[in-house]
């Protein structure tokens, strides 16, 4: 039944041993190329390929050995044992050095570089005596007494800002600024009324009698237009029943317009006008 246990299975079946077959062994030989093959014919004097009826019959075929002429060790006679390797110590040198003849067989060192040689062990013994002896500091009681005798520290009174200099009042700086400002400004409008002043180039002032009386002659020459418009029968619309009537209302209008624009100029306070002279 299942979940029991059998009694068959507490003594231990004989395991029985493996039998390896025999290693196969190929009847061709393993120096021989495969068949149809093309390996190391590119150079040879009978491309294609070789071994094509087996190895007896490839033989047959004629095909060259393809090999590089010193192509491993260089030319027969000058390659060079493996115990023949030159070691340390054993050259002579070369460069300049060697052909001057100023230097001899050897190893080469460089004297002018080499660093002092490390001390002995008796002279290491003899520094740490040496130190021994020598009276050290106690830092622990020195430190103590320091602190003992060290005067305490007082600490820093505070700012009183109520007393500072200029308090409540504009900083001195914002003052000196402002000033420089304001001397800008008038430095500007001297320079702007000069330049008023003395006009544009080729142009003059003109004077106050003189604008005056170009004032008082253009007064009295709209007068005299305006009277002339007046009388005029242009006014009504019915009797602007010619072409000339329309032409005649038109110019006086225009007339009594550019003499009010020209009074308007002349009022200004400065008038240039160009200089003849």
């Amino acid at each position: 039944m299942a979940g029991m246990e059998s009694i068959y299975a507490l003594i231990p079946q004989p395991v029985p041993p493996v039998i390896k077959p025999d290693r196969y062994a190929s009847k061709h030989q393993g120096n021989k190329p495969p068949t149809f093959s093309t390996f190391g014919l590119s150079g040879t004097s009978k491309p294609g390929y070789q071994n094509v009826a087996g190895a007896e019959a490839s033989l047959k075929e004629g095909h060259h050995v393809f090999q590089k002429g010193h192509a491993t060790m260089g030319k027969e006679g000058n390659a060079r044992k493996p115990s023949d390797i030159l070691k340390k110590g054993s050259g002579g040198g070369g460069g300049a050095a060697d052909l001057a003849g100023s230097m001899t067989a050897g190893a080469f060192t460089y004297k002018d570089r080499m660093r002092p040689a490390l001390p002995s062990k008796e002279e290491c013994r003899q520094a740490g005596d040496a130190l021994k002896h020598k009276d050290t500091k106690n830092f622990i009681t020195s430190n103590a007494v320091e602190n003992i005798l060290a005067v305490p520290k007082r600490e820093e009174e505070g700012v009183d800002w109520l007393k500072k200099p200029h308090f409540g009042d504009v900083p001195p700086y914002l003052v000196k600024i402002k000033q420089e400002i304001a001397d800008e400004f008038e430095y500007i409008k001297s320079m702007q009324q000069q330049q008023m002043d003395e006009g544009p180039s080729g142009m003059r002032l003109m004077q106050d009698d003189e604008r005056g009386e170009l004032v008082i002659a253009l007064k009295k020459k709209w007068d005299a237009v305006n009277s002339m418009y007046q009388q005029g029968s242009v006014l009504s619309l019915a009797s602007l029943d010619t072409i000339g009537k329309v032409k005649r209302k038109e110019m006086y209008e225009a007339q009594l317009a550019q003499i009010e624009k020209d009074i308007e100029k002349l009022s200004k306070k400065n008038v240039y006008i160009q200089d003849d002279y």
